[in-house]
Formats: structure tokens, C-alpha cells, sequence
């Protein structure tokens, strides 16, 4: 595994002190500038130990800012890649190959590759921080030392929990030694009680969200959900329904009363927001999603239900799938009954030019884009956008709580979280679920979890939890067949979509298969 020793240089974000100590003042952790430091020099005082682990949640922010954003969103039911993102060349070949399923999905696909060794490097920093800050001697506040260790465990556990779905059985490195050192794949049940060992520390030690000194901290809100999460990602209902019901019991869960102010870039670490990934227009600290996803939020022209904007630019790599954009938002444009008020806020439907006349633009005319990765005003450009990104919201944990009572048996209970959040969705004209069957709320539930949390980065991980990502996938992403079937023909420009089985796991990259002297190429995942 290439993990760094304890001699050598260690990459870490070392915020300048006197900002750290304003940051109350700011909307994000401030990352940089970027140093190279050993890890006994950074972790020698309160200030190192606060600005080491700055650093590990840099390394979330990099998987965050470019396409590795995409892995959880593309190749699922709700987002796909454009029919012409092939054509950008090999690289985007690869990106668009890990939403087919291509041959382009393979142990060296810079995306497979690229977000298992950042990962990786997240950890490897969290390891220093667990290793060394209870070294440290002179803490003014002995809580900010037990905090800074809850944040910590929190984000080894975050990285962990990542990897474990996506590639399964992985090496669980808990202390960095030298390149040369092999480690073997540990069992998917063994990391899974690390991620929870993690978590409960980061419970008990983590301040609450409401004394944190900086917005985007890991807090005991985020560090219960996340645990929930855990447990309902390994089907262990009883402890996820007991870890949800103790953080909804605290009171600090919340909605905003309006759902497009989630997306707005006005209302960042917000009340809703339980762990949320800092983004500024600082150099360095940026993120350039909209540009992946459509760039189409030019000035808005008025109309009769929605906005129109005129177009932006950028390559638009991502759109929305038919079935997200029309079929699970119930087609909201036949009005055929009580619009989804989560509709508007994301999903751009139709592109215009500046006349505010429809355009049609390359091999996608017309189509729905993604809305919420749109720049805000304050943004710079569509490459340079200072909007935050969620990791978990209360909306999940009431969705996550609903689906976790229905399995259980417990459907009618279920319906109370479940209605929380059609609620604010729909007012008062919510649907009646009180003689639903288990199994029928199972899908509703699924469709709930895409019109609340659509493209923020967990379909992938609920179609593989629920068991359906192969059906879903064949079923709403399935672009030559569809175009087949619509036009009785079989010249298209579609890619084939060829998801299976297999593709419930990602394969291990080639170069660690390569570099882990624990590893061979007979280690890899089944099918690859």
C-alpha cells in the first residue's frame, strides 16, 4: 500500500494560525496554504494538532472537487453521462466507462485509481493525527485535544466506510509504516468494526454541532448519523433504529422551511446541515462541479413556473436520467397534480439561449440537466465555484429512519419520518400511505431518497445496499436501448450500458495491486 512512514514528508494543510482562530467568523475551515511537513513537526502543540487536522479534511475536499464528485452519482437511476462525453477523449472516456460499465471500468481507470489512493492519503493523515496528538503536552483546553482526536477517528472512519462499499474487502491500515510494508485485504465485517469503533469515539468526543468552533467539523449530530448509516448499510436495522431514534431525540435535527435554499449558496452550514464539505473561491479551496454538470445558470429570464437561465459554458459531462428527471418527480410538467417544490431546485429541464428561446446543443438537444451544482452569484465562474457541498442533511437521517422502521415490520410507524420530509415538499397535499405494504413502501422510499437527495453522491451506495443497482441501472440508465426502442432502430449514437453483478464492487486498482507486497494480481475483485 503506499502509505508514508513516520520520516517522511507528509502532505498537510497548515492554515495560518491567526485565521484559525477567526474562523467563527468564516463559512469554511480555511485550508491553506499547502506546506510539507514531517508529521512530529506539524503535531508539537495545540496549533499543529488544530492545523493537522485541517489537513485530513482537505483530503475530502479533493475528492469533492473534481470527477471523482461523480462516483455515487453517475451510473445509477438518477444521472448519467452525455452521449457525447466520449468523445472529450480516453480520460472522460474512463469517467463515462464507470456509468456504462464499459471496458473503460477496469483496475486502471484513473477515477478507480485516483479516489482509492486519496482516500488513502485521507487515512494515512487521520493515523498521524490519532498517533501523535495524545503525545502532545499543554493543551490549554483538554476538550479541544479529545475533540480534535473525535475528528479524527470521524474522517478515518468516513474514508473507510467509502471504501469498504465500493471495493469491498481492503487493506485496513491503522498505523502508517513504509512503502515496502504489504498489508492484506481485510474482510468487509473487520473494517466495518473498525468504521463503528471510529465513529462511537468520534460520539463521545466530537463537540456538538452547536458548540463547534468551525463550520464544517465533524460534530456528535455527524457522527451519529454517520453510524446510523453504517449500521443500516449492513443491514443491522435494530442499532441503526437506536442510533437514529438517540439522534433524533437530542432535538437538533431540522429542515429549512424552503428546499431550494439548500442549493442557493446563500444558506451554507445551515440548521439542516449535519457535516458539510468547505468550498471558497480562494485559489486552492474552489470546486468546479457546474462545469461537469451542465453550466447552464446564466441570468435568469422570467417565466410563468420556472426559471429560465441563459446558457453558460463548460463541457457538460453529467445529465439527469429520464426516469429521475420525469418519472420519479411523477412528470411535474403535465401538472397532472401537487407540484414537487424539489423539482425547480433540481433540475434545469430546458436549456435557452439568450432570446429565451428553447436550444437544442449537441447529441442532447433539450435535455434535463443537474440544478444543484449551478454557480451562485458570489461564485466566480462555473470552473471556480465557492459553493459547499453535503455530506449528510437531517432530511437523510429522517429518510434513512423511515426506511430502517419499515424493515423492521415496522411500515406505519415508518410513514411519520417518511411524511417529515413530503411534507415540506408537497404542504399539505401529501399522499396517503396508511395501507401501503412493506414492500410497496420499500420503492417509495427509494423514490423519496431521489427527489430529497438526488445527485448529492449516495444512489450509487442505496441501489447497492438495497440490492437493485443491477435492475435500476438496466431499467432508467440504459441509453442505446431505450433510443432502440423509441426509434425502431439500431444506428445511435448511445453507449450500451452493460452493468452486472459484478459491478456491485469496484475493482482494486492495478498499481496496488502492483505495489502492496501483500497483494497479487489473483487479489482482485471477481469479474475484473
Amino acid at each position: 500500500m503506499k502509505l508514508f512512514n513516520s520520516s517522511s514528508k507528509l502532505l498537510l494543510i497548515i492554515p495560518v494560525i491567526g485565521l484559525m482562530m477567526l474562523a467563527g467568523c468564516r463559512k469554511q475551515l480555511d485550508y491553506t496554504p499547502e506546506v510539507f511537513l514531517s508529521a512530529q513537526q506539524v503535531y508539537k502543540d495545540q496549533a499543529g494538532a488544530i492545523a493537522g487536522v485541517t489537513g485530513i479534511y482537505k483530503q475530502l475536499q479533493v475528492l469533492k472537487t473534481s470527477d471523482y464528485a461523480l462516483i455515487g452519482i453517475i451510473g445509477t437511476d438518477e444521472a448519467r453521462c452525455t452521449y457525447q462525453s466520449q468523445g472529450y477523449g480516453a480520460y472522460w472516456a474512463g469517467v463515462t466507462g464507470l456509468d456504462v460499465y464499459d471496458i473503460q471500468f477496469n483496475s486502471q481507470n484513473a477515477d478507480v485509481s485516483g479516489y482509492w489512493s486519496d482516500s488513502y492519503q485521507g487515512i494515512a493523515n487521520a493515523n498521524y493525527a490519532i498517533q501523535y496528538i495524545p503525545e502532545i503536552k499543554g493543551f490549554a483546553d483538554p476538550s479541544v485535544q479529545a475533540r480534535l482526536l473525535g475528528e479524527a477517528h470521524f474522517m478515518r472512519a468516513l474514508f473507510y466506510f467509502q471504501l469498504v462499499q465500493l471495493y469491498g474487502d481492503i487493506p485496513l491500515r491503522l498505523e502508517n509504516m513504509s512503502f515496502s510494508d504489504g498489508v492484506k485485504r481485510s474482510p468487509v465485517a473487520d473494517v466495518y468494526a473498525k468504521i463503528i469503533s471510529d465513529l462511537k469515539f468520534a460520539e463521545a468526543n466530537c463537540w456538538v454541532k452547536s458548540k463547534n468552533p468551525d463550520p464544517g467539523r465533524a460534530s456528535v449530530e455527524a457522527a451519529k448519523a454517520l453510524l446510523g448509516k453504517v449500521y443500516l448499510t449492513q443491514h443491522d436495522y435494530q442499532n441503526a433504529k437506536t442510533t437514529f431514534e438517540d439522534l433524533i431525540a437530542t432535538g437538533n435535527l431540522s429542515l429549512l422551511t424552503n428546499y431550494a435554499d439548500l442549493f442557493d449558496g446563500k444558506h451554507e452550514n445551515n440548521a439542516e446541515s449535519l457535516f458539510e464539505i468547505q468550498f471558497s473561491t480562494d485559489a486552492g479551496n474552489s470546486q468546479g462541479l457546474q462545469n461537469l454538470f451542465g453550466s447552464y445558470a446564466g441570468p435568469p429570464i422570467p417565466h410563468e413556473n420556472f426559471d429560465k437561465h441563459t446558457p453558460g459554458y463548460g463541457g457538460t459531462v453529467v445529465m439527469a436520467t429520464k426516469y429521475y428527471s420525469d418519472t420519479v418527480f411523477a412528470k411535474p410538467y403535465s401538472w397532472e397534480y401537487q407540484y414537487d417544490t424539489r423539482y425547480a431546485a433540481s433540475i434545469n429541464h430546458d436549456r435557452y439561449d439568450g432570446n429565451g428561446n428553447t436550444m437544442s446543443w449537441w447529441v442532447d438537444p433539450g435535455l434535463p440537466t443537474i440544478k444543484k451544482y449551478d454557480i451562485s452569484s458570489s461564485d466566480i465562474d462555473a470552473y471556480t465555484s465557492g459553493k459547499n457541498l453535503y455530506y449528510l442533511r437531517s432530511a437523510d437521517v429522517f429518510l434513512m429512519y423511515a426506511e430502517t422502521l419499515n424493515e423492521l415490520g415496522q411500515t406505519q410507524a415508518a410513514l411519520a419520518p417518511l411524511n417529515k420530509i413530503r411534507e415540506r415538499a408537497f404542504g399539505n397535499n401529501t399522499l396517503d400511505f396508511s395501507t401501503t405494504s412493506q414492500d410497496d413502501l420499500r420503492d417509495i422510499i427509494m423514490d423519496e431518497r431521489s427527489r430529497e437527495l438526488g445527485a448529492e453522491g449516495w444512489r450509487w451506495f442505496d441501489l447497492k445496499r438495497t440490492g437493485t443497482l443491477v435492475q435500476r441501472v438496466m431499467a432508467h440508465n440504459n441509453p442505446k436501448a431505450m433510443y432502440m426502442k423509441q426509434n425502431g432502430t439500431t444506428d445511435d449514437p448511445h453507449p450500451a450500458q452493460n452493468v452486472s453483478a459484478k459491478n456491485n464492487l469496484y475493482p482494486i486498482p492495478l498499481s496496488e495491486l502492483q505495489n502492496n507486497q501483500a497483494l497479487t494480481l489473483g487479489s482482485q475483485n471477481p469479474g475484473y
